[in-house]
């Protein structure tokens, strides 16, 4: 590396000054869910940065990446964002870029062949806030207006308006409330509240309503993990992660309103089948590293993996879930070609806080010497283990012996599905290895999908492959997979009749926000309600989902065979939930098959052809309303 020249007091008051105006404790919460996730992580890469200054880690090669990944941030908050005010993130940038941009040629200037620094170099610190030429962030114009007087931007710069910008001013939404909703039941329930199943008025769409009470979230501590779930599950932008569509806060709950996984969760078909086929577990895993992926590349650790947090899309795919125990940490390169210290990803969180299921923990979290990303990788292994087994590898009558068996206790794989494939085994013990430096994955998710086990499998398309099994549903509001006819819900819906004292709560919780995805779903039902008194033209015609009820044809009830490995069809009454699977003799998957009618439908369409028709539609719109005025 290099030796930091005498120029380092500056650049660090330039750090201390940005971490100190834009502090996380002073700025959030943000309303915005995209722009409050977003602000979360400028920050931390802020604070990184500094370290690694003060200890002579800084690079040219980390500089460059660290300022790709503030553009991409910026890039995705214009893009998401539905509050529009993107004044104080882009300043945040603005800044921090300029520091950057300052320290890259001083970088050269004194790197040498051995790594000193020369002798008698010095560079004097520019003003961030003024528009020096090599100096000036890309991501303004430059302008000639002079800095306000307390060193802030003059005005944000314009920018051309983007897609989110056009839905919004096509479509005026009103905040997100309650009242847009109408309660069908509940369907889970939990310490800190419950999930409901609501169908939206506007939209006529079925979603899930997480529910967490107010009273249960007094803790400054738990409601930061309230805020981080929703900023989280309202940025994310992958079809293996489940998305919340809007918040909004009521009298007693912070309400979260997120798709409706219609076939469960893995945990309730592992109860009610047992082990599941081998290819069905392949599967499964694979769509799993592709969400872990996805979350790793923006610092998600979600600390909390299991079969029960895995949830069954109606169409027969993985979407993970429950961000309530997440850390955030930094956004790391997902190229190759930018190594990160071992020690960094391993031991990146070191709060000692012992959290998450006590099976499904990893060795470091339980002998509390810091922990990273390497341990949703060990939960991984665990989870596979459990899909092909029907239970965990360590287990135990008390908290204590489990916690001996994982630090302790070596795996004996007896897996019955896995004797013809010897690859299963390998990725299980490579992903299950105590020491997490040695761990599979802790290099990063491309050395879990080079695996044997996953090698053959063709991840850009996996999300379009047929499912080996999938929910049979009898309507769009079917939940027999969450009550397996043995739990019983029950309503509460009503926020009357709580007797909690919630004086302490301030009225404005800046717990109200909206996602992209619900923009997207009123210009799609504004397009549907129009279409449905004109014909639509030739070159502009509308492909609508099908319907639950219209794809899938009515089976009898199933269990799943482990002698043959598949399910076999019963004809006697079962209160278990109806599967309809489609299983093939070959060992492994294939790819490329024809693709399921109704993944196609749930395509989005593109967003030149949305904006076209919108447009369109409001234009007939208003030349009905001029008809009427006339007659």
């Amino acid at each position: 590396m290099f030796r930091i020249s005498s120029d380092k007091r500056e650049v660090l008051a330039l750090f201390k000054e940005i971490l100190t105006t834009y502090a996380l404790d002073i700025v959030l919460p943000i309303p915005d869910g995209v722009l409050s996730f977003t602000y979360r992580l400028v920050m931390k890469l802020v604070s990184d940065c500094r370290t690694k200054y003060q200890r002579g880690r800084i690079s040219s090669e980390y500089l460059e990446h660290l300022q790709m990944n503030i553009r991409t941030l910026v890039q995705q908050a214009e893009e998401r964002s539905q509050s529009g005010d993107l004044a104080v993130f882009k300043q945040l940038a603005q800044k921090f870029l300029y520091v950057l941009e300052y320290m890259a040629p001083s970088l050269k200037h004194l790197e040498t062949p051995d790594g000193d620094s020369k002798e008698g170099q010095q560079r004097n610190i520019a003003d961030p806030n003024t528009s020096e030429p090599g100096l000036k962030s890309d991501l303004i114009e430059e302008t000639t207006e002079p800095a306000n007087a307390d060193g802030g931007i003059s005005e944000t710069p314009d920018i051309p308006e983007s897609a989110s910008a056009i839905i919004r001013s096509l479509n005026a939404m009103r905040k997100p409330s309650k009242s847009d909703y109408t309660h069908i039941e509940e369907i889970s329930s939990g310490s800190f509240g419950a999930v409901h199943l609501v169908r939206h008025k506007d939209t006529n769409k079925v979603f899930a309503m997480k529910k967490q009470t107010r009273s249960k979230l007094h803790d400054t501590f738990f409601l930061k993990r309230a805020y981080l779930e929703r900023d989280i599950t309202i940025f994310s932008d992958c079809p293996f992660v489940v998305s919340t569509f809007c918040s909004f806060p009521t009298k007693q709950h912070l309400c979260m309103v997120m798709d409706f996984e219609a076939g469960g969760d893995c945990n309730t078909l592992l109860q009610f089948y047992g082990p599941l086929p081998l290819d069905l577990a392949h599967m499964y895993i694979a769509e799993t590293v592709l969400a872990v992926e996805y979350l790793h590349s923006y610092g998600v650790v979600h600390r909390d993996l299991k079969p029960k947090n895995l949830m069954i899309s109606s169409t027969g795919h993985i979407k993970v879930t429950d961000f309530g125990l997440s850390k955030l940490g930094l956004m790391r390169p997902t190229s190759d070609n930018y190594k990160v210290r071992t020690k960094d990803i391993t031991r990146e969180f070191r709060d000692n806080e012992v959290a998450g299921t006590f099976r499904y923990l990893a060795p470091e979290v339980i002998l509390k010497v810091g922990y990273g990303r390497p341990i949703d990788w060990w939960s991984i292994g665990i989870i596979l283990y459990e899909f092909l087994t029907g239970h965990v590898p360590f287990n135990g009558r008390r908290k204590k012996d489990i916690f001996n068996s994982i630090i302790r206790d070596d795996i004996t794989l007896k897996i019955q599905n896995s004797t013809d494939n010897p690859d299963a085994q390998d990725f299980m013990t490579q992903l299950l290895r105590k020491n997490p430096k040695h761990r599979l994955g802790t290099e990063g998710a491309n050395e879990v999908k080079s695996h044997p086990f996953l090698r053959k499998l063709d991840f850009e398309n996996l999300q379009y492959m047929k499912p080996w099994y999938r929910p049979d549903l009898s309507s769009e509001e079917d939940t027999r997979y969450f009550h397996n006819g043995i739990w019983r819900p029950r309503h509460m819906d009503s926020d009357e009749g709580y007797t909690s004292n919630i004086s302490d709560w301030p009225e404005n919780l800046n717990y109200v926000s909206s996602s992209l995805r619900l923009s997207k779903l009123y210009a799609i039902n504004t397009r549907m309600m129009i279409n449905e008194d004109h014909e639509p033209s030739p070159g502009c015609s509308l492909e609508t989902s099908t319907k639950h009820s219209d794809l899938q044809k009515e089976s009898s009830p199933t269990r799943y065979d482990g002698d043959n490995q598949c399910f076999t069809t019963e004809n006697n009454k079962s209160p278990s939930p109806i599967l309809s699977v489609e299983m093939k003799n070959t060992s492994a998957l294939k790819l490329g098959e024809e693709q399921d009618p109704e993944i196609v439908a749930e395509t989005e369409p593109r967003r030149g052809s949305i904006f076209r028709r919108i447009i369109s539609s409001c234009r007939r719109g208003l030349s009905r309303a001029a008809r009427s005025l006339r007659r």
